[in-house]
This record gives C-alpha cells, structure tokens and sequence, in this order.
C-alpha cells in the first residue's frame, strides 16, 4: 500500500523536454503573436533561433514584449520578422537609453507598426487574457496620448461604484505563444525565475498555445518540490522545456538569490558592440550573420564567447562584485572641486528630493534610468545621513533596494542583491505607486516637457523615440520630480504628444535651475537659479535660462541662487558613475 502513495520520477509523465531548435520549429508558425519577456529573464537563445529559422522570410509576427531593447530582440524586428510591436519601450538601454536608428527608419516608412503601451497597462492587458476576462480596470493611459492612439483598446468609462468617477479599461491580450528563459525547470515544466520578475509572469500564463521555456538546467521533481514557494509558473502550462545554459546572455541573470543555480552579470562590451554594428540594415545583417546564422548550436554560441568572458560574467553575479569593480576613478578626480552642469543638475535635483521626502513624509522613490535615477540614489544616502529611511524602487520589481557604487544601470545585480523584496511590475505600479493612499514620490526624466509639467518621450512630429516605459504608470505616485537639460527643443510651450500628463509633477530641476508649481498654479516658476561659480551675475543666468525655455519665463519673487555642490556630494555622485556614462565629462 505504501508503494501507491509513493513521489517518484515514474510518475511524472512524459515530460516536456526537447532540443531548442525543435521547439521553435514545431511551435512558432508565420502570422503568430509572439509574447517574450524583455528586461528580467531575457529568452535571447530563443531569440536566436527564431531568427535563424526565419531568416530572409517574411512571417509577419506580432511582437509583445515591455522592450525592444536586446541585441536579439532588435534584430529579429529590424530585420524585418515583425510586422506589429506591441510594446512600451524600443530603444538602446545601455549606457543610456536612446532611440534605434534602424528601428525608426522602418517606422518611419511604414514598414512596422508600433503600438505603444505603459508596462503597467500592457501586463493588465496580459493579466486580463490570463484570467479570462474581458479587460481590466487601470489609473494609467489617462488623459494621455497613447489612450487616444489605443482607442481600440482603451477606454474610458465612468466608475459604476463611484459616481462622478471615471477610469480607464484596457482590452485582454491574449498571445498565441509566450517565450521565456528561467532559472531552473523540472520535465514537465514548472519553472524557477530569477528574480525581479519585470514583465516576466503575466504573458506566459495569458498564452492560449503555451510556454516554451529555456533554462539553465533542468532538475528534478523532488527538487522542485523542495523548492515550491520559488516556483512561479506550474507546468501544465508549459509547451516545452529546453535546457539552454546561458540562455539570458547578454543580459544577467541574478539566479544566485534563488539558491538553486548559478547567474551571470550583464556583458555591457557585447551590448555596446552591438550597438555599434546595427545603425543600418547591412551592418546588422553582418553581425547577424556572425552572431546568430553561424551559431548552430548554444555550444557553439558560448564557444565564440569565450571562457574567459562567461568566467567574468559569472564573477560579476556575486555580491560583492561592486567591490573588484576597476571602474572606479582615481581619489583625486572624485573629490576635484570642479563640476559640469550636469553633476550640478544631479547634486540639485538630489537636494531638492531630500527637503520634500522629509517636509511631505514620503516613504518609497521611484526612480527612473539615467540621470533622474541618480539623483535619487544621491538623495537616498543625503536621508539615510539625516536619520531618516526611504525604500527606493524600480518598475522591475526591485523594492528596498541600496544603490552600489560601480555601475549606474538601473538594475544592476549588484542593486538586486541588496534588496529587501524582489517582485514585478504588477506589485511595484499596481500595489505600491497606484494605490490611493500611496506615499510615493516617482523621479523621471523626459524628452519633450511643457509649462504644464506634460511630459513626451514617444513621439516627434511623426518620428517614433523611444517609448514611455514605466513613466505613465509612475506619474500615480502622489508627485513627481522630472530631471531634465534645458533647451528650447525640450522645453516646448506644448508638447505635441503626452505620454504622461502633468498635474501631479511638481518640480522641475534642470542644468540651470528649479522649476516649481507653486501653490494654487497650473504651470512651473522659477524658484532657484545657479550660479555655477560664476561671476556673470543674476541677470545673465535669468537671461539664458529665457533663451533656452520655449515658454514666457515665469520668475518667483523670492528668487535663490543654488549652492555649487561640495566635495562630499561630488565624491558620492561619481563613485555611484565612475564611467561617467551620465554626468558626461
């Protein structure tokens, strides 16, 4: 009797798993819609094998993903295997994000539509075709540009609970294959991420044709069942399962705080390379031809790569990685006096973070990438310093986190092992920035921004730029700071398309001084001027600040001139960037 009641490997079924190339080959057909993860868990080998299978056809995909951002990922659309992008971010995402040239030239022309969604709205949307019903109610994509283009999808309607209340209702989207890589799975497929998990739950269980998974390596029943709090995706769910070490490469993969597999560190020399190689369709379609075409097999692929770099890549999981870092400048250029504009916007922005958290109780900071994300994390040690505690947070589901010196990426896994929870999108924008009563203070930079405080990073004219990302879910913080340098380009009298309204950012800081809503107005005055240790004066600051607003100056009666920073903030900002990869030269 006892022998019945036994767990064993024999009763596990068939199992799922299959070589890589017969996955994609019996499960991807022309005219799919294609969901794969982007920015947490990157299927990249998967990737890779679509576009070898593919290559020089035209299958006419739809391509659902948070992010257009992976040397593989660009690939497969810009060499013409998707037909529509579902998405809220296109771009190079390293050393700073940046619009794809390629990409836009085929949007331009009309041969790649792009729909553009926030990653909140879009993992509603997945989350609405998992469950099974129709749509989902959301606080983002209102009174925003991308509701309007998404009108098919999106809708406003009047609360039936609240009167007088309106909220927005997106469409359920339902793929007909998701893609992902992961840490570990057992035969049958129930699979441990690594964490955050991003954008990485939702699409695999809305995908009506199931889940191909790519794994580090496979284990075994018992294992998962050890294990089983980790497990985030259960195997009935799953298509196949294909063990592919390094599957993630180049992007990271922070399997460590798992406990059950090795991870690797992001390979930013690859990333740049490519990056390099793929401004047009004939130098991407030679780096293709080495990278992808050649490389029969993930043995040849991790071959051409080299020992010695997947070593270091394997060096850089570990958290004390920050520590080894030969990045870092030497002492006397970390305290050197001097400064540009930007370290000044940086340290300011970092000052003026700091009086509101403590003045307005704020608890948690979202932080956004490059510059806007530094002067958050420079505001983070300013408080911790003053006695306070603030937890920092990312889209990706970082929640708790404390910056490391070293590398200024935003989700560096030198930031994850640091943090206090590690969860997803849904969590970040959903329970903690959306909520009514939240206590959250959301910093983001923009590419376009009006006197009233509308920010634009989609659209120019009709040229695509790079996507909103998490911007249209972070402005339901309770305020916002946007960080930004000042030009007539970029601060317009109205910006031509709102990718995040305004009404809740209520300070500007810029290279030349701070902008504020001050109380009872709708646009931004100036506040703070700086002096950037000049002798030229107030009035020639006033006179180029006017010069390079594309709105009538508004100027505050009670003016200030900011402090230059000093050698303990200077110090602190560039051992966070010591590559100077932001705050420029």
């Amino acid at each position: 009797m006892r022998s019945i009641f036994k767990l064993e490997e024999r009763y596990e079924g068939e199992g799922k798993v299959v070589p890589l190339s017969e996955a994609i080959a019996k499960s991807i057909k022309p005219g799919m819609k294609l969901h794969v993860n982007s920015g947490s868990n990157d299927a990249n080998a998967a990737l890779r094998e679509i576009i070898k299978q593919y290559n020089g056809k035209n299958p006419g995909f739809t391509f659902i993903s948070s992010g257009v951002t992976t040397p593989f990922s660009i690939s497969l659309v810009c060499s013409g295997l998707a037909r529509i992008l579902i998405a809220t971010n296109c771009s190079y995402t390293y050393p700073t994000p940046r619009p794809i040239p390629l990409l836009r030239k085929m949007h331009e022309e009309g041969r790649i539509e792009i729909k553009s969604w926030s990653l909140y709205s879009l993992e509603q949307r997945l989350m609405a075709g998992a469950l099974g019903v129709g749509f989902m109610p959301t606080k983002s994509l209102m009174g925003t540009s991308l509701g309007e283009e998404n009108a098919d999808t999106f809708k406003v309607m009047e609360d039936p609970f609240e009167e007088g209340k309106n909220i927005g209702i997106v469409k359920a989207l339902v793929p007909d294959i998701s893609i992902i890589h992961a840490c570990v799975a057992d035969r049958e497929g129930n699979t441990i991420f690594a964490p955050p998990y991003f954008a990485s739950l939702w699409g695999p269980r809305a995908s009506k044709g199931g889940v191909i998974v790519t794994v580090e390596k496979i284990v075994s029943s018992e294992f998962i069942r050890q294990h089983s709090l980790l497990v985030k995706l259960p195997g009935h769910l799953v298509k196949y399962v294909c063990p592919v070490p390094f599957g993630a490469h180049p992007q990271g993969l922070a399997a460590e705080r798992t406990g059950v597999v090795d991870g690797y560190g992001e390979d930013y020399e690859f990333i740049l390379d490519f990056a390099k190689q793929s401004k047009d369709l004939t130098e991407l379609r030679e780096w293709m031809d080495e990278w992808v075409i050649k490389c029969s097999s993930q043995e040849q692929y991790l071959g051409k790569l080299g020992s010695e770099r997947i070593l270091f890549l394997k060096g850089k999981s570990s958290a004390d990685a920050w520590e080894y870092e030969e990045s870092a400048p030497e002492t006397d250029l970390i305290t050197h006096p001097d400064f540009n504009p930007t370290e000044m916007m940086v340290v300011t922005a970092a000052r003026e973070l700091k009086e509101i958290i403590i003045k307005r109780g704020h608890e948690v900071v979202l932080a956004g990438m490059g510059t806007p994300g530094l002067a958050a994390w420079l505001a983070y040690y300013f408080i911790r310093e003053e006695g306070h505690n603030i937890d920092l947070l990312t889209g990706a589901g970082l929640i708790g986190y404390s910056p490391r010196p070293g590398d200024p990426f935003l989700i560096t896994l030198s930031n994850v092992m640091t943090c206090k929870m590690l969860t997803d999108t849904v969590d970040v924008y959903g329970t903690i920035v959306g909520r009514e009563d939240n206590r959250c203070l959301s910093v983001l930079g923009t590419a376009q921004i009006d006197k009233y405080g509308n920010i634009n990073t989609v659209k120019m004219g009709d040229s695509y730029f790079i996507g909103v990302g998490g911007a249209s879910d972070a402005i339901n913080a309770s305020e916002t700071l946007v960080a930004a340098k000042q030009s007539r380009q970029r601060f317009v009298e109205k910006v031509s398309f709102i990718s995040c309204p305004g009404h809740r950012i209520r300070t500007l800081v810029t290279d030349l001084g701070v902008f504020s809503k001050l109380k009872g107005e709708e646009t931004f005055t100036l506040i703070k001027y700086f002096d950037n240790g000049t002798t030229r004066g107030k009035e020639d600051s006033l006179q180029e600040i006017k010069e390079r607003c594309g709105w009538e100056l508004s100027v505050s009666r009670e003016l200030e001139v900011v402090l230059p920073p000093n050698s303990e903030e200077l110090a602190i900002l560039r051992a966070l960037d010591p590559k100077r990869l932001f705050i420029g030269k």
